[in-house]
């Protein structure tokens, strides 16, 4: 394939392994303080304790939540432009755009995942004892109507900056760096996993939430360099996390959502919803693997749309 089909050819020539750990420094310690400012000032704004607000019951505070994801583009851009003398945008792939079309295939995708858990758990509903059944509390409607849009953008601009950050970023400085996909693929992912590493809320099944993120974000890394673009992962993440407005877990960034589930985090139940989803993106994965490698030869998959 070309140079420029590569989805890590903007790196090539700023690749050296210091750049990359010290522009992931910067961008975490970016994070960090604009996230704390736009947290700590929205709920003074909002006349509430902070920890009233950390876990996104209410639609504004689930708002404030995501809103502080644009420390992580703050942080992208100023690494990009000063650290590795590349544009912003680069980080979306070569194109220097994103490939909407690949973002609704991914959408679709995962929409499709879901759509088979969300039946199956209609099933559960009639086959499952009360004390195993999830319950499903609905919230005011025209509530969440005026919410929707807003909570639309919100959720996009927070999957935009873990994808430019994970499959975009590190994916690009490492891929140009190594040919190995356990440093470029498995390693970030894992990161990536640890990351919603939470045994307060989940206990044991604490493990199986890391092995069902890092599991999609090795399938979002090898989707991302299959395509040479950012599109397909990000419609990929975006597809998961947009679900919440239909259903979220109670207590957990449900503001946003029309039902909140309440359900044990730490019982069987918990397990076996992620490992359901686990497996099922797994098998989706293989799918259109199979299918691109047969329709699309790899050799020229990277530069096309």
């Amino acid at each position: 394939m070309a140079d420029q089909q590569m989805f890590w050819h903007p790196a090539i020539l700023r690749a050296q392994i210091w750049r990359t750990l010290l522009g992931l420094v910067l961008v975490v310690l970016v994070y960090a303080g604009i996230a704390a400012a736009l947290f700590f000032g929205g709920t003074r704004l909002l006349n509430v304790a902070p920890g009233s607000a950390i876990h996104g019951a209410k639609p504004e505070f689930a708002a404030l939540f995501f809103l502080t994801f644009a420390g992580f583009h703050l942080g992208l851009w100023l690494v990009a432009r000063l650290l590795h003398r590349r544009s912003y945008r680069s980080l979306l792939g070569p194109q220097m755009r994103l490939n909407w079309r690949h973002f609704r295939l991914g959408c679709v995708a995962i929409g499709a995942v879901l759509l088979v858990m969300l039946l199956s758990m209609l099933v559960e509903q009639w086959l499952l004892p009360d004390t195993m059944r999830p319950r499903l509390t609905q919230a005011p409607v025209g509530r969440w109507l005026a919410w929707l849009v807003p909570a639309l953008a919100l959720i996009f601009m927070q999957i935009m900056a873990e994808e430019m950050l994970f499959r975009g970023y590190l994916l690009q400085q490492l891929r140009a760096r190594f040919r190995s996909v356990w440093i470029w693929a498995v390693l970030p992912s894992l990161a990536f996993g640890a990351l919603h590493f939470d045994p307060y809320s989940y206990g044991i099944n604490a493990y199986l939430y890391v092995l069902n993120t890092a599991v999609m974000g090795v399938i979002a890394c090898l989707v991302t360099i299959r395509t040479g673009n950012l599109g397909a992962a990000a419609g990929l993440h975006f597809g998961n996390n947009a679900f919440i407005l239909l259903i979220g877990i109670e207590g957990d960034l449900d503001g946003f959502s029309l039902w909140s589930m309440s359900m044990d985090l730490r019982g069987a139940y918990a397990a076996y919803s992620m490992l359901l989803q686990t497996t099922l993106a797994i098998i989706a994965f293989v799918v259109w693997w199979r299918w691109m490698n047969r329709n699309r030869p790899i050799a020229n998959a990277a530069g096309s749309d």
